[in-house]
């Protein structure tokens, strides 16, 4: 890479970890998983907050042993390996955040999580880089996709999430890269070690990065038995072999999560079942449609689909190998959509990219054969910046991993100075309230048995919060209350004291 290269992506890594920054700032909120981010990563004796009903707590509370590492705790890897075998999820994430919460002990902070994104933010940006040099021998083009992609809404989401997608967009970026430097070549020894490392990584990152590299195994895989190399594909195929030995032998519980946890047996369901396919896919590609390209992603599919008709009539291949992966973003999102738990931004982030990618070079594609000369270098950027702009200021510069529901947030902050009860039924529950009880004077956790008794005892106006999917109308029946929020799950009321 020449020194003009090295600068313009120094320059793009700091300017867009500047907006990671910037809107982290405003960051205010958390989705529960987030915080159980940190109480995977951190907490001793088990993946959900132990704490009393009936005991009133102050400040953090039972957070603080949840999500922070205490004195002695610091750099345990070995429970942090222990929770994620009790979880869903494959651990390397949560060994990056336990890492650097036993250098900060005994503090939490948001800080600490959307730290360890900007690390894979900046790995992803030079992979990314790499990558579409090698599709494009261009640099302008190069600069002005990478520029697409970090200033689109769902970049700036995966590096909020304090979750695992950051680093398994990364990986993704990677896996493309080394297939895309060998896609023409026979599997050398160095290229097939960098498959299985990077497969092995990518598997202990999150479970769907199999998705992605079961698509682009089987494409090279495929082009290599059509060059007629029994060589070449055995030698592939001992690699791949090797690989998922080392990841079974590494990380077996993937078995026990996808048979046995309640995760896994819910995508068996799905994936087995006739319904939601249709549903899933549409939900995933609105997502798509919002966070990347601002609601008007189905002029990008006219775009796409004048490509492929360009190429045709002029008798060039349509299947390159951005075609490629075009096909593997659309065989991930069929797939997650149909056995994912929920439809949620999440799952688009890992493969986000490869659309704003794929729509830049069909729009380079066609202003260049209609001959725009270098000009269509710069249209490109300019719309794809315009774009990112608008759909930013559409949200009032916001992004939708803040969390910051207006209605909820109103609710934090009229619990200021006052108690709360917490009507909660499973323990893992309160996660969903760890905002709006650090902005109370305290809070006590209930049940069915002493909630009655709490709530007689109150002497002013209190927050009331039932953390119940049903029955939140029996809890506050008598009571003269205000409902503050809700999302179906997670009740807010503000209850005058004694007036019943």
């Amino acid at each position: 890479m020449e020194k003009k290269e090295t600068l313009i992506l120094a320059v793009i890594t700091i300017l867009a970890a500047v907006l990671v920054v910037m809107l982290g700032m405003r960051k205010i909120n958390y989705h529960c998983d987030e915080i159980w981010t940190y109480g995977l990563s951190n907490n001793q004796g088990g993946i959900n907050p132990s704490f009393d009903r009936g005991v009133e707590y102050t400040g953090m509370g039972p957070f603080e042993s949840f999500t922070m590492v205490q004195d002695g705790e610091g750099f345990h890897y070995a429970n942090t390996w222990e929770n994620q075998a009790k979880d869903v999820h494959p651990p390397l994430y949560y060994l990056f955040i336990h890492t650097v919460c036993s250098v900060f002990k005994g503090s939490f902070s948001k800080w600490y999580g959307i730290g360890v994104n900007l690390f894979w933010m900046i790995l992803t940006i030079i992979g990314l880089y790499l990558l579409i040099k090698e599709l494009t021998e261009s640099v302008v083009a190069t600069t002005g996709a990478v520029i697409a992609y970090v200033s689109s809404v769902v970049f700036l989401d995966t590096m909020l999430l304090i979750r695992m997608y950051a680093q398994f967009t990364f990986f993704v970026v990677l896996l493309m890269l080394l297939f895309k430097k060998n896609w023409d070549k026979k599997p050398e020894k160095s290229f097939l070690i960098n498959l299985g490392v990077t497969l092995v990584l990518g598997m202990l990152s999150h479970y769907y990065f199999l998705l992605i590299a079961f698509f682009m195994c089987l494409a090279y895989g495929i082009k290599l038995i059509m060059s007629k190399d029994g060589k070449s594909v055995r030698n592939y195929i001992i690699a791949l072999a090797v690989s998922g030995l080392v990841y079974g032998i590494t990380w077996y519980h993937i078995l026990a999560h996808i048979f046995n946890g309640y995760r896994g047996k819910e995508a068996i369901s799905k994936a087995t079942s006739l319904g939601g396919l249709i549903s899933g896919v549409t939900g995933m590609l609105s997502i798509l449609n919002s966070e990347a390209f601002a609601g008007i992603g189905i002029v990008f599919v006219l775009i796409g689909l004048c490509y492929v008709v360009v190429r045709v009539w002029k008798k060039q291949s349509v299947f390159s190998y951005a075609f490629i992966m075009f096909l593997c973003g659309l065989f991930y999102i069929v797939v997650v959509g149909k056995i994912c738990p929920k439809i949620t931004t999440r799952y688009i982030m890992p493969v986000g990219w490869i659309f704003i990618v794929s729509a830049y070079l069909a729009v380079r594609y066609l202003l260049h054969e209609f001959k725009a000369g270098k000009a269509a270098e710069y249209i490109v950027i300019a719309t794809f910046c315009i774009i990112s702009v608008f759909n930013l200021a559409t949200r009032n510069f916001t992004v939708p991993m803040d969390y910051a529901d207006k209605n909820q947030m109103a609710a934090v902050e009229t619990a200021a100075g006052k108690k709360a009860v917490v009507y909660v039924d499973l323990d893992w529950k309160i996660l969903y309230d760890f905002v709006i009880l650090q902005n109370t004077d305290g809070y006590t956790f209930v049940d069915e048995e002493n909630a009655q008794a709490v709530m007689d005892s109150q002497t002013g106006d209190y927050i009331l919060i039932v953390n119940l999917e049903e029955g939140s109308e029996d809890v506050v029946g008598g009571l003269d209350s205000q409902l503050l929020y809700d999302d179906g799950m997670n009740y807010y009321y503000l209850v005058h004291a004694n007036k019943r």
